[in-house]
């Protein structure tokens, strides 16, 4: 049963490697000390007929975890050990069986080894690579945050959501002030510098639930779910403190930098990207009002009502 749940996990692929790994590990090694403890139940009988089932358990833990060397080498010898253990010491077999299947044993480990040692580095650098390119996908590769991409994911996940489970949810757009001028001044470094030394203030200060992302350039998105306008406000507050709280160390000079922060909450918003536009002009109002400063999204104002003609209505009052 733990093999048969072990496979299924790994071709579901809907856990995390290592756990894929170690239940694929578990499965197989069950199997072994299953194959070991039939030798004492069947005796010697036993010995010849079991050695095909064992020899391919061995080659599964090198094909299987090609990416995981060390596990694939540990299992399968730790393995093969257990079972020609128990053949040797707990079954009077007679000593042809024991060195058949010795030898066919040493063969599986052998061809596991070449294995792992040509075909499985390919695969290694293969999965290195696609980890290297879902890291660059998912993550902005200067500040550590989440991309553009992967925020407006969550965004959109987390949109949806909030209007499933009728919940609160707020957006804060954040723009660096005078960003443009640090590059100017101090050279494209400082500003690499002061991106990542505010993408690191602000992390502090958010939640784990919270969504943190890079829109581009010196913007920044901020997701919080279960969250009302009051509650972005005073998020938005504190990181407009966590920045001006002391100066960016760049080289020998220290940088003074504040940003500019509109807030949106979800009210009758058609879809995320509407709830971003409204974040978005609320983040034009902070900085066309002098910067430094939070700009929350306020209720729509009603319509004004046309005043109505007297004398049209008969003089009715």
């Amino acid at each position: 049963m733990i093999g048969i749940l072990a496979f299924v996990v790994l071709f579901a692929n809907r856990v995390r490697l290592s756990v894929q790994y170690t239940l694929m590990s578990v499965g197989m090694f069950s199997f072994l000390l299953v194959e070991s403890l039939e030798l004492v139940v069947k005796a010697s009988a036993v010995g010849t007929l079991s050695v095909p089932t064992t020899v391919f358990i061995v080659l599964a833990y090198y094909i299987l975890l090609p990416p995981r060397l060390v596990p694939s080498l540990v299992a399968a010898v730790s393995g093969s050990v257990l079972y020609l253990g128990a053949l040797s010491t707990l079954v009077p077999v007679q000593s042809g069986t024991f060195v058949n299947s010795a030898i066919y044993l040493f063969l599986a480990n052998g061809f596991g080894l070449f294995f792992l040692f040509t075909f499985g580095i390919s695969l290694r650098r293969e999965y290195a690579a696609i980890k290297d390119l879902k890291r660059l996908v998912e993550f902005d590769e200067l500040t550590g945050v989440s991309s553009r991409r992967k925020v407006l994911e969550s965004g959109v996940g987390l949109f949806r959501s909030a209007r499933r489970f009728n919940s609160k949810l707020a957006v804060l757009i954040m723009d660096i002030d005078h960003f443009k001028k640090i590059n100017d001044d101090y050279g494209h470094h400082a500003g690499d510098d002061v991106l990542r030394e505010t993408a690191k203030r602000c992390s502090a200060v958010l939640r784990d639930v919270d969504s943190f992302g890079r829109l581009g350039g010196e913007e920044f998105v901020i997701i919080l779910p279960h969250s009302s306008l009051y509650d972005g406000i005073k998020v938005a507050e504190r990181l407009r403190g966590a920045i001006r709280a002391r100066m960016f160390q760049v080289e020998d000079y220290y940088l003074s930098s504040s940003v500019s922060i509109g807030v949106a909450e979800l009210r009758d918003h058609g879809d995320f990207a509407e709830l971003l536009q409204d974040a978005d002009r609320q983040l034009y109002r902070a900085k066309n009002s002098g910067r430094n400063q939070v700009s929350p999204a306020m209720l729509r104002a009603v319509k004004p009502i046309k005043p109505i003609d007297i004398s049209q209505e008969g003089g009715r009052v």
